[in-house]
């Protein structure tokens, strides 16, 4: 069965990249493409031809167009919604397997996909989100993925997948810190450093050989580097094919949480960005020693 990916688009830059995206994925996978516009207005029907509406209608045709001439395979169709845009686009991933979306990061552009509607739409959406940075190209040869305790588990799926769809290497990285409250007691602690990277080296250890026993064939790369989670991730996923984050989503003022690791990803993009939200509710997942930072 097709894979069904939803891409909004403006006709933007932004939403032209992630057309581009959307194409070269469609190289290898088997998908019905779904293309869709929010009308971000009160509309009521009219009896004569609705130029806003007209042009919506046009901006999803020649989206299809450019798919269909791409040379591809997949099966394409187009919506226009009639609501705002971020429930509007909240409403699609309820019925995607892929929301795509285009970003001009922290440009001041105009049109639907800009400012911070990726945060917003990444802490809502109900399936796998990727963001496209307007001045993406194809390439790279490696899957980077945040290693995490709450949300690694559907992060890691997700970028298995993707890695072994490209045959690329997958890169999991985790990036730890030593606690506020234990930097002040470094004098009475015998080689605090040592304990805690010990402590988060097994975390990793353990999540890659959960990885490995599903993805025996998958080339693994495990990276645990000292420092703040969203800045090594970011490091780390120059250059690459995408970086891959988990997200539990906590409604409505979770895309604005400064320091989260989504958040700066999504702000200061170095490649095309999935966002997974995961399967487990919060609060369940298993404890293990205290992270650098949670996505």
């Amino acid at each position: 069965m097709p894979h069904h990916i939803v891409v909004a688009v403006d006709g933007g830059a932004a939403s032209a990249a992630a057309l581009d995206w959307v194409v070269d994925r469609a190289r290898s996978v088997d998908m019905h493409v779904e293309i869709t516009t929010v009308v971000d207005i009160d509309w009521f029907p009219q009896t004569n031809a609705d130029p806003v509406l007209l042009e919506h209608e046009r901006i999803v045709d020649e989206a299809g167009k450019r798919i269909r001439f791409s040379g591809v395979s997949a099966e394409v169709s187009t919506t226009v919604q009639h609501a705002r845009r971020l429930p509007g686009l909240e409403a699609a991933s309820r019925r995607a397997d892929l929301l795509v979306i285009g970003s001009h990061k922290t440009r001041g552009a105009v049109g639907l996909i800009h400012g911070t509607l990726p945060l917003a739409v990444a802490a809502r959406t109900h399936c796998p989100l990727v963001v496209v940075p307007v001045d993406w190209r194809p390439g790279g040869a490696r899957v980077v993925v945040g290693v995490d305790d709450e949300t690694g588990g559907a992060a890691m799926a997700f970028a298995a997948g993707e890695a072994e769809r490209e045959r690329d290497t997958l890169v999991a990285v985790r990036a730890w810190d030593v606690p506020p409250l234990v930097n002040g007691a470094w004098e009475a602690m015998e080689s605090p450093i040592e304990a805690f990277e010990s402590s988060e080296r097994a975390v990793l250890d353990r999540a890659v050989a959960r990885l490995s026993a599903m993805h025996p064939a998958l080339p693994v790369e495990a990276i645990l580097e000292y420092g703040r989670a969203s800045v090594v991730l970011a490091q780390r996923a120059e250059g690459a094919r995408l970086a891959v984050v988990g997200t539990h989503g906590r409604g409505r003022l979770a895309g604005l949480l400064l320091g989260s690791v989504s958040h700066d990803l999504l702000m200061n993009m170095p490649c095309p960005v999935a966002v997974v939200p995961s399967t487990e509710e919060p609060g369940l997942a298993a404890p293990t020693q205290p992270a650098a930072a949670e996505p």
